[in-house]
This record gives structure tokens, C-alpha cells and sequence, in this order.
């Protein structure tokens, strides 16, 4: 199976990656970074790295390239207070995924749908994200307007392309590093979740998709240690 990886780089991408190297049922993990990966990932035989600088376009050229994937693992993107501005955090959150996600319904997945199997766009989201953007919020207004935005636009490209291209959404809470230090213990008072857990519950989803569209953060946490200690 070969899967397209965006966000390779960052925290939940980079364990995403791991994990896509090591399962057996990828034979190739395509990943569209702006920086080269790593030399030391750079020599596993199913990496692809692909470098796309504009995350906002998709040139035609990248048709042939992506072509026979039937998933996508989309780890672009994070809390708004994470970037410079209000406007380059909806850039990111919603107007590259939405890009993303409709060059993939429009381009890839059609011939993949010829073999009978729907591409599979897996977002990861995050806790509390709401989708009525019209709800009077009273925390962290931005961010989870921001990602129910970005939910909202990929639930309807799926509605639009039924048959060819689903969406899977995980919603995590917190994301707990595999090595924690006291900063990272404080965040476990409140909702959180092994970014190990985070990630093997995405591959799943890319490989076997999931009765639920969308998981919340406890739904990940029990689906994540049945993976890992599978």
C-alpha cells in the first residue's frame, strides 16, 4: 500500500512517519516536505521524499508522482497560538488542507476508485474543536473554530465525492512526547494522549479505515494502546 504523508517534520508527523516505516503493510510512504528528511530516514527503501514548497498549490506534475496511493495521513497545522497571526493560522489549518484534500479527491482518487477502494484523507484535528462556527465559545475560540472550519470543508468534499474519497478525523487533547519531562507531566493533569498512541491510530485508519468518521480524544487514547500492545 502506498500513502502520502504531509507533516513529516513536525511532532505528530515525524511519529506518524515512524510508524508508517515500520508497518508492513506500506510498501511505499510518500512524503511532501519543504526540507529534506533526514539522511538517516532518507535510507529506508519505502521513503519517497517529494519537496513542495507551496503548500497552497499542487502542480500537475505531482499527478504522476502521488499516483496509487490510497490514503493520506494531513499532520499540517496546530493551535492558533502557535503562528505569527490569526490569518497565517487559518492559512495553514484550513486553506492548505482544503487544497490538499481536493487535489487528492480530483487527482488521485478517481483511478484509484476504478480498483473499487475509496482514498482515505486522515485529518488530525484536535480536543473541543467545534463545527457550529456560530457557537458562542468561552476557550480557545480561534483554534477550535479554526479546525471545525477545516472539518466542516472536508466533510463536504467527502460528501461530494462519496464513493471515491472519505475523511477520518482524530481529535486529540493534549500530545504527550515519548520521552516526558516535568513540563509535559503539568499537561497531564488535564485531557491527554502518547503521541505514539496519536500516531498508530492514524495508520490504522489510512490502512483500515474506521466505523466511526471521527474519534475523540479517550477513543484514541483505548484505540492506541490496543495498537501498541498488539
Amino acid at each position: 500500500m502506498k500513502v502520502i504523508l504531509c507533516g513529516a517534520t513536525g511532532f505528530v508527523g515525524g511519529e506518524a512517519l515512524l510508524q508508517c516505516l515500520s508497518n508492513k503493510a506500506f510498501t511505499s510512504v510518500l512524503a511532501l516536505t519543504r526540507r529534506p528528511l533526514s539522511k538517516e530516514v532518507l535510507t529506508n527503501p519505502k521513503i519517497i521524499n517529494i519537496l513542495h514548497e507551496d503548500f497552497s498549490h499542487y502542480p500537475d506534475s505531482l499527478i504522476k508522482q502521488l499516483a496509487g496511493a490510497e490514503a493520506c495521513i494531513w499532520a499540517i497545522g496546530g493551535m492558533n497560538v502557535k503562528f505569527s497571526d490569526p490569518s497565517t493560522a487559518r492559512t495553514v489549518n484550513v486553506e492548505y488542507t482544503l487544497v490538499a484534500a481536493h487535489f487528492f479527491a480530483t487527482t488521485v482518487a478517481p483511478a484509484l476508485s476504478q480498483t473499487g477502494k475509496k482514498f482515505r484523507f486522515v485529518y488530525c484535528s484536535g480536543w473541543g474543536t467545534e463545527n457550529d462556527l456560530k457557537k458562542p465559545l468561552w476557550w480557545m475560540q480561534d483554534s477550535r473554530r479554526v479546525k471545525g472550519e477545516a472539518e466542516n470543508g472536508l466533510f463536504a468534499l467527502a460528501n461530494e465525492n462519496e464513493g471515491v474519497f472519505e475523511v477520518l478525523v482524530v481529535r486529540p487533547a493534549g500530545i504527550l512526547p515519548r520521552e516526558m519531562t516535568l513540563k509535559w507531566m503539568v499537561l497531564m493533569l488535564g485531557p491527554a494522549v502518547k503521541v505514539e498512541a496519536v500516531g498508530a491510530v492514524m495508520v490504522e485508519m489510512a490502512i483500515n479505515g474506521c466505523e466511526k468518521r471521527t474519534l475523540e480524544n479517550g477513543e484514541i487514547v483505548r484505540r492506541g494502546k490496543e495498537l501498541l500492545e498488539a
